[in-house]
């Protein structure tokens, strides 16, 4: 019995493990794909500061005139 425990204990741990080198990983890689978006934005004029800013009222309402007159159709 206690070798079972041992392995399932031995098991938890090196998922934990696992899951923690993943995440290191997939953060590095978003990181990497942040600069490079940013390196991108720069080339082309866009400002990178305004990109946190909220979209005008106008824009919005283009954008929700443009949907209603052509709704989503679900697939069939």
């Amino acid at each position: 019995m206690k070798l079972i425990a041992l392995l399932l204990f031995i098991m938890i741990v090196l998922t934990l493990v696992n899951g923690l080198v993943f995440m290191k990983k997939l953060i590095k890689l978003q990181k990497e794909n942040n600069r490079l978006l940013k390196e991108i934005a720069k080339n082309k004029n866009i400002d990178v500061q305004d990109s946190n800013a909220p979209m005008p009222h106008t824009e919005l309402e283009k954008y929700k005139t443009q949907f209603m007159q052509n709704p989503y159709q679900p697939p069939k």
